[in-house]
């Protein structure tokens, strides 16, 4: 199914049951090279990238790609496979509308101003890194609401966070670097060809905001994850050292009962008539009281949630 065309290009988008018409469009020069690769289209769900080049005027660039994948999901993910020549290419399993708000209007004005199949192949690869871009857009939106969560309340919850973030931007990264791939590749292919059209120099442009944006946002997620990791270490020290505290202070206590329990003869509790119930209550108060001033210090439970004192104090923000 001809879907796009240009002067002197077409493209082809194939779905899954047309293996044989994709076979057709295969030139018998190409097939011994990419014989392997096509008998696992289109099953195959991993990145594949070869070129021919052994005839001259006769490249072809070939392979399956991930173009979109599911950041909860490992093997929840979207795969095409193409072939690319001088005049024309075929995609299989091509499918815009797993991104929201693509514009199919757009893209084809892009490719009506390709010159060549590489050309209109590159400009396809820009508005996948396009979608991407609109995808990092939300991706800001919740990394600066996580930063000020950091600022407010620090606690456990808010490190998880992060790690779920750079999760998504490690994916993200994964995908936009699978189309610079295809774009550098295509310029190794096809060097023939001028590539210093608009619509490729766009792409290339596009493909390098992308990387930027990326790059600084896996620098500020890596100081949120810096400061967690002071933060913690503060707090840790501060346990460590009441923990050392009361211990030095309640040895000798500890080892005054010990020696006065194997006194068998005088035992003051033995004389009254609730003599083990008061010392159980005196226990417990004792180990009540002692929880209490580690509660209040802020020393039980969440390591990570402080009052703000030592953020504020340090300026993180």
């Amino acid at each position: 199914m001809k879907i796009a065309y240009g002067d002197g290009w077409n493209w082809y988008q194939l779905g899954p049951q047309e293996k044989t018409k994709a076979l057709e469009l295969i030139d018998s020069e190409h097939w011994p090279e990419c014989r392997k690769w096509f008998q696992g289209v289109p099953s195959e769900n991993v990145n594949c990238l070869d070129i021919d080049v052994v005839s001259a005027d006769h490249e072809a660039l070939y392979g399956s790609l991930i173009y979109q994948q599911d950041a909860k999901e490992e093997h929840d993910r979207s795969v095409f496979h193409f072939y690319v020549t001088k005049d024309y290419f075929f995609t299989m399993n091509f499918d815009f509308s797993v991104f929201e708000g693509f514009s199919d209007k757009r893209m084809r004005h892009r490719l009506k101003r390709c010159k060549n199949a590489p050309e209109a192949f590159l400009a396809l690869a820009g508005e996948l890194v396009h979608a991407y871009f609109k995808e990092l857009e939300q991706f800001e939106n919740d990394l600066r609401t996580l930063k000020w969560k950091f600022h407010h309340d620090n606690n456990k919850s808010i490190i998880e966070a992060i790690h779920k973030l750079r999760h998504e931007l490690l994916i993200m990264k994964s995908l936009v670097m699978t189309m610079k791939k295809i774009a550098m590749t295509i310029q190794e292919t096809f060097v023939f060809k001028n590539f210093d059209e608009a619509e490729q120099r766009r792409t290339f442009y596009e493909i390098d905001r992308v990387l930027t944006l990326i790059k600084d946002y896996a620098g500020d997620i890596n100081y949120l994850l810096h400061s967690e990791e002071v933060v913690t270490s503060h707090r840790g020290n501060e346990i460590f050292k009441a923990l050392t505290i009361f211990t030095t202070l309640f040895t000798p206590v500890t080892a005054f009962g010990a020696l006065w329990g194997m006194n068998f003869e005088n035992m003051p509790e033995l004389s009254f008539k609730h003599g083990y119930l008061y010392s159980l209550i005196l226990i417990a108060g004792s180990t009540v009281l002692v929880y209490l001033y580690l509660k209040k210090k802020g020393w039980t439970g969440d390591l990570l949630k402080d009052k703000k004192k030592y953020i504020k104090k340090k300026e993180y923000f």
